[in-house]
C-alpha cells in the first residue's frame, strides 16, 4: 500500500511540474541601446550600421512600424509604409522597426502583436496606435487626426 502511495505522489509531482516548467534563452552581452545609437531597425537588405548612421529627426512627429520578417501582414504593409516614408519625408519621421532585432524597444512600447503602428508626437510621446494590417487611407487619416498633415 505504501509503495502505491509513493508512486502516486511521485506521479502527481511530475504532472504538476510539467506546466510550470519554463526555459529562458541565454542573455546577450549588454550593448548600447537603440536610443543611444540612433538605430531603430535594420531594414531587410540594409545593414544596421547604415541605419545607425541615419540622422534622427527629433523635431518631427513620428510613425513607428513594428514588424518582423516572418509576418505575412507585415510584408503586405511594407510597400505602403515605404511609399508613405517617401511621400512625407521631412514632414513625418517614419521608421520600420524589426521587433525581433529590437526586442527592448518593442517591450518598451508594449508591442504584443505585429504589425503595430505607433504614432508619436515630436517629443516621442505616444498619441495612438493601430494593430494589424490596415489600408493606406487609415494611416493617412490618423496623420490628419493628430495634426501631422492638413
Amino acid at each position: 500500500m505504501q509503495r502505491i502511495t509513493v508512486v502516486f505522489v511521485l506521479a502527481l509531482l511530475v504532472v504538476a511540474g510539467c506546466g510550470s516548467k519554463t526555459t529562458t534563452a541565454p542573455t546577450a552581452p549588454p550593448q548600447a541601446s537603440t536610443e543611444e545609437t540612433g538605430a531603430v531597425a535594420a531594414n531587410p537588405g540594409q545593414p544596421k550600421a547604415e541605419e545607425a548612421a541615419k540622422p534622427v529627426a527629433t523635431n518631427l512627429p513620428k510613425l513607428w512600424d513594428f514588424w518582423t520578417t516572418w509576418c505575412p501582414p507585415c510584408k503586405q504593409l511594407k510597400p505602403t509604409i515605404e511609399a508613405l516614408e517617401k511621400e512625407y519625408e521631412g514632414k513625418i519621421e517614419i521608421r520600420s522597426i524589426d521587433s525581433d532585432e529590437n526586442q527592448d524597444l518593442a517591450r518598451k512600447f508594449n508591442v504584443q502583436a505585429i504589425p503595430t503602428l505607433v504614432f508619436l508626437d515630436a517629443k516621442g510621446n505616444e498619441l495612438s496606435r493601430i494593430v494589424g494590417l490596415v489600408p493606406r487611407d487609415t494611416i493617412v487619416g490618423r496623420f490628419k487626426a493628430h495634426g501631422f498633415i492638413q
